[in-house]
Parts: structure tokens; sequence; C-alpha cells
């Protein structure tokens, strides 16, 4: 009998170290993808790692390549890439408002369909598209970027990552 209560109380202490494991590892704001009633549309001043991106899940972190979906109706999404809003709207129908991303050129948030994009940048996820405001030779417009990204010819294709950088 001894022997019994020795492997329950055992057991016990097992699933409440798991149990208080799990829950420290929480975190108490969740997961953040949304910021409610932006009805200026304008850009969300955010933080490194204060959202996540709404396709991949990853950490927006490098604000450089960071990109906003705002609907008309106030939500705004986050993305880490540029890459991530093509894929994202893909599998969605938000009643776009604006799309803005951050230029690398003028660190300021543009609209996305007015920027130019670079096909070999060091992007989060890898694509190689990264916004910039002025045009210069050898970028292309968000239109070419959208098609490029749809037909899985970015930096995640060999055959195009040895076109592009010669790898």
């Amino acid at each position: 009998m001894k022997k019994i209560l020795i492997n329950i109380l055992t057991f016990g202490i097992v699933i409440a170290v798991i149990v208080i494991l799990l829950v420290s590892f929480g975190s108490s704001d969740g997961n953040r993808y949304v910021y409610k009633g932006n009805m200026t549309y304008q850009a969300v001043d955010i933080k490194s790692k204060e959202y996540q991106c709404s396709e991949c899940n990853m950490d927006v972190e490098e604000l450089n390549y960071a990109a906003q979906l705002i609907a008309k109706n106030g939500n705004t999404y986050f993305f880490d890439d540029i890459g991530c809003v093509v894929l994202w709207l893909e599998n969605h129908s938000p009643d776009t408002q604006v799309i803005l991303t951050q230029t690398l050129d003028t660190h300021l948030w543009i609209d996305a369909t007015k920027a130019w994009y670079s096909r070999i940048a060091p992007s989060p996820m890898g694509y190689g598209f990264a916004a910039v405001e002025n045009k210069k030779e050898g970028l292309i417009d968000y239109e070419e970027m959208k098609l490029l990204m749809l037909q899985g010819k970015n930096l995640h294709d060999p055959f195009v990552k040895k076109k592009l950088l010669g790898k």
C-alpha cells in the first residue's frame, strides 16, 4: 500500500511540474497578428518582435522588410516579408484599404503598390524581395514582384538563385 501511495505521489508531482512549465512558457499576451481600430489607415508604429507575421507566424523582427495590410474595417495585419503578404492574399480576401511596406532606402512606410523591389535582398523569409522608394536600374514594380512570388520565381528556386546571384 505504501508503495502505491509513493507511486501516485510521484506521478502527481511529475504532472504538476509539467503543468507549471507549460504555463510559464506561455505568453500572457498570446499571439499578436492584428491591430484593430486603425481607421486612419496609416502605418502602425511597431517595435521589433511586437507582432507576428499573419502568414508565416514568425516575429516581425527586421522592420526594414516589414509590411502592413490595412483592411477597410481598420484591422491591420503584419508581415515580416512582402512575399508573405502576396501569399497571404492568395488565401484571404479582406476588403483591403492599403498595403504598406517599409523601404530600405528611405526607411519610410509607403504604399507597397508604388514601391520598387529588389530581387536579391536578404529578406527574412529568403524570397529576396525588398522595397525601395526611389527607382533604380534592375528593380521591378509591385505587379511583377507579385507575379514572380506567385510563380515561385524567387530566391527559394535554385535556378532563379543561380541566375540572380551566380550561386
